[in-house]
């Protein structure tokens, strides 16, 4: 299996790392190995319960600002959604939205409203987004599906610029077996001076049945994963023994991680740092190795 790694001088990333809303303390990052290719479909030959007109009408009863005459869209077959509409569009305040809706049952999966992306002048608690973002999901969320979701953080997150609000990000772990799941959960962006919700996405990929056929048992303590993680530091040239002896554990925690292959596999996710990330570092190192073989899955080390 592949083995993504950044060394300090060669820089080599093994695969590409796709991650979406990646979670900055402790929650779940949703990420994959391969950046996946969509694939355009043909609307008058491909099997749909959603039309592109079904698609536009959901878009414009959530979104009333929208511009008709902006709407246009494609049927793509999407790695992570499956069959989807994609819907552009511009609302009257010259922003732009992109939302993608199962084209199976018209569920949307997720939304980029730059519309909501605006000044205003309230001033949103961490409690007020986490409510916010409670209530949004149970609008378009499952209860069966609800109920295998946890709260992992909310975070304030500045603004970009001074012409910006700040956002509240808002992160949810689909939980399996009594285990988080690497990629599958909810996400939502909501801005801190109006309470809109600026962003949402929801991505169930996971396949239960192969979960089912895993022990949640790990074959190998998180002390074993650290020791074959310093083993592979070790003889890595651009980082060697020295800083491998250094490593501090931030945090170990055992999740489902899929490969770039889509195979699902029990993981110890392991956050760490080592002599050479400087005091105050916000943004450990990470590591996922198979808890029951012991195999390195992904080494994800960016050092300047």
């Amino acid at each position: 299996m592949k083995v993504n790694q950044i060394c300090i001088l060669a820089l080599v990333l093994v695969g590409a790392i796709f991650v979406a809303f990646a979670s900055e303390e402790r929650g779940i990052i949703f990420t994959k190995e391969d950046v996946k290719q969509t694939k355009s479909l043909d609307p008058s030959t491909a099997d749909v319960n959603v039309s592109f007109e079904d698609a536009k009408n959901k878009l414009m009863s959530e979104n009333p600002e929208v511009i008709d005459e902006s709407i246009h869209g494609e049927l793509i077959d999407d790695d992570d959604y499956g069959v989807i509409w994609q819907v552009r569009s511009k609302t009257t305040n010259g922003k732009s939205i992109l939302t993608g809706i199962d084209a199976s049952n018209g569920e949307r999966l997720f939304v980029y409203d730059g519309s909501k992306n605006v000044l205003g002048n309230g001033d949103i608690s961490k409690d007020d987004a986490q409510e916010i973002a409670e209530k949004y999901i149970e609008s378009r969320v499952s209860a069966d599906k609800i109920s295998q979701i946890e709260l992992e953080d909310v975070n304030y997150i500045e603004p970009a610029a001074y012409n910006l609000p700040g956002t509240y990000k808002i992160s949810y772990a689909r939980i399996i077996r009594g285990i988080p799941s690497l990629s599958d959960g909810i996400q939502l962006r909501v801005n801190a001076e109006t309470g809109e919700v600026s962003s949402y996405r929801k991505r169930w990929s996971m396949d239960e049945g192969e979960i089912a056929l895993i022990n949640t048992e790990p074959g190998i303590t998180d002390e074993k994963a650290v020791d074959i993680l310093k083993e592979y530091m070790s003889n890595e040239p651009c980082i060697g023994e020295e800083k491998a002896s250094t490593v501090k554990v931030i945090s170990s925690n055992l999740v489902w991680k899929e490969d770039d292959k889509d195979k699902t596999h029990l993981a110890w996710w392991i956050r760490f740092m080592d002599s050479s990330f400087a005091k105050g570092d916000s943004y450990p190192a990470s590591v996922w190795i198979d808890a029951h073989s012991g195999e390195m899955l992904l080494f994800d080390y960016f050092r300047n």
